[in-house]
């Protein structure tokens, strides 16, 4: 099995780490980015909507103080007719009168309402077109307010819908329901002289009011927003009853359209949808949709009643700082781990090094090469193993060296007392044979002395001197055997000890050239 360097090891181990941690890294901050870019997005959405609503309620304010000017001039006007007319029956008003007062007071036409039956119709007019209109054609709510001034009462017109007093009421500008081969716009005014069977009802031209209010109103508004904000593909204020009910926007009063202000581009059923939703639950909507290849962000924001502000933002162009910034960040995490690992591998290469000259050192020491030593200089812990390690074989070669001096004393010394034992042990047995033959000699001639004496003194037996001194020479037989026996045995022990002395040094000589052969290993 091939091995794995340690140098590779670590390169592996450090670089994938790298990976480990980049992965890690990255997956976060894309995690961490889309949450800040969708509540980046969600707070601009909403500033902008803010600012939209807060622009739309104050050019909706100036229109309004404007028409509600224009108001206070048609009440004028409808009174001074009144009071010109000076006739509590519609029957006497001739139609020259009406003209008159129609160019005296630059309106676009002046008509007469009476009750007809269960019906409030316009009986005269400098408008033939008017003449025959129904109240009730139009709308309830015009019939009503009719009726309430024919009664003597004031109607309880709502803000949006118009101005009321005592005896007249003022419609916001509207569609006329009497010319219908071409929809016009106009400003009605409806009056009551007091004690009189008619309703005056002056009105005036609308165009010019409403292209007033249109640059100067949220339309115009909605364009300067646009232009100021690249991301920004539309802005438009719904009306979500009309979405849930459309036959509302047919009613000529009170006047309602789907889109109110804007233009409702990019819109999708999804969005139809969630207008008609909106009427029973307003709340504040969000989507992410795709239209025609681009991907948008849109908000739904309730303003007022069946009131929604649409907004459209271009997705892509709103998270692209983000996305920039992100790529930036991640590019330099990426190039400052990259730098730390080119840094970090010419100071694992010295490590590395080191430690192969220290693992030189040992192998070579392992061989028996006593005199190796590594020369590590770079003032960390493995300088002062190295150090440590080399004064290790510097004590390490002094001690084989005295131990291999010993071994060629002790080997000389063996091989002379070999020599020596092998001389002593020859001579000994030399000299145990000739000592054990002149005993043996020396004893026999001391038994046949004693044998001869013995001899000659049995020749006196009953003599008790005799007898005492034959006991004397088994005495000295028996001691002369006996010293002759301690000699021979002296001489057979001594023999045998210079052999041991000799098989001792020999073994000596063998040990210490074993020794020697062993030091030989070893380079000093």
């Amino acid at each position: 099995m091939r091995r794995i360097t340690l140098r590779k090891r670590f390169l592996v181990q450090v670089f994938s780490l790298l990976i480990v941690i980049a992965c890690l890294f990255g997956m976060l901050q894309v995690y961490f980015m889309n949450r800040q870019i969708e509540a980046d997005i969600y707070e601009k959405s909403l500033l902008i909507a803010r600012g939209v609503e807060q622009g739309i309620e104050e050019t909706e304010l100036a229109s309004k103080m404007i028409e509600h000017q224009i108001d206070l001039q048609m009440v004028a006007v409808a009174r001074h007719i009144g009071d010109l007319l000076r006739t509590p029956e519609a029957r006497h008003i001739r139609y020259e009168q009406l003209e008159e007062m129609k160019e005296r007071f630059q309106l676009a036409g002046l008509t007469i309402f009476e009750r007809k039956g269960d019906d409030i119709v316009a009986t005269k007019s400098t408008d033939p077109k008017d003449i025959g209109f129904s109240t009730k054609s139009y709308g309830k709510t015009v019939y009503a307010y009719a009726d309430t001034l024919l009664k003597g009462g004031m109607p309880r017109v709502a803000g949006e819908e118009g101005y009321a007093s005592q005896n007249i009421f003022v419609l916001p500008i509207v569609q006329s329901g009497s010319h219908k081969d071409k929809p016009r716009f106009f400003k009605y005014a409806y009056y009551h002289p007091p004690g009189s069977d008619y309703i005056i009802n002056p009105f005036i031209q609308a165009g010019d009011v409403y292209q007033f209010t249109k640059q100067a109103g949220p339309d115009q508004l909605i364009e300067q927003i646009k232009r100021r904000s690249s991301y920004i593909k539309d802005i438009s204020v719904l009306n979500a009853a009309v979405f849930k009910n459309p036959a509302l926007e047919t009613n000529f009063y009170p006047p309602v359209k789907k889109i109110e202000y804007g233009e409702f581009k990019y819109h999708t059923k999804q969005d139809i949808d969630m207008m008609k939703e909106l009427v029973d639950n307003p709340a504040k909507k969000l989507s992410v949709q795709e239209v025609n290849s681009e991907k948008l962000y849109k908000v739904f924001l309730p303003i007022s009643d069946h009131r929604i502000l649409y907004l459209v933002l271009d997705y892509q162009k709103m998270t692209a700082p983000f996305y920039n910034y992100s790529i930036i960040l991640i590019a330099s995490s990426l190039l400052s781990l990259l730098s730390l690992f080119v840094v970090t591998i010419p100071f694992f290469n010295r490590i590395y090094e080191n430690i192969q000259k220290l693992k030189r050192q040992m192998q070579q020491l392992a061989a028996g090469d006593l005199t190796v030593k590594s020369h590590v200089k770079d003032g960390s812990e493995l300088e002062e193993l190295s150090n440590d390690v080399n004064q290790m074989v510097q004590k390490l070669n002094v001690l084989v060296t005295d131990v291999k001096e010993q071994a060629v004393k002790t080997q000389r010394s063996s091989v002379v007392l070999e020599a020596e034992a092998s001389r002593s042990v020859e001579k000994m047995y030399e000299l145990a044979v000739g000592t054990t033959l002149q005993s043996r000699e020396w004893l026999n001639e001391i038994h046949a002395f004693l044998d001869e004496m013995a001899n000659v003194l049995k020749a006196f037996p009953g003599d008790q001197k005799v007898m005492t001194v034959l006991e004397k020479v088994e005495q000295m037989r028996v001691i002369a055997n006996d010293r002759t026996a301690v000699v021979t045995e002296m001489t057979i022990q001594l023999s045998d000890l210079l052999k041991e002395l000799h098989g001792q040094s020999k073994e000596l000589s063998y040990i210490s050239n074993a020794l020697l052969q062993q030091m030989s290993r070893f380079i000093l």
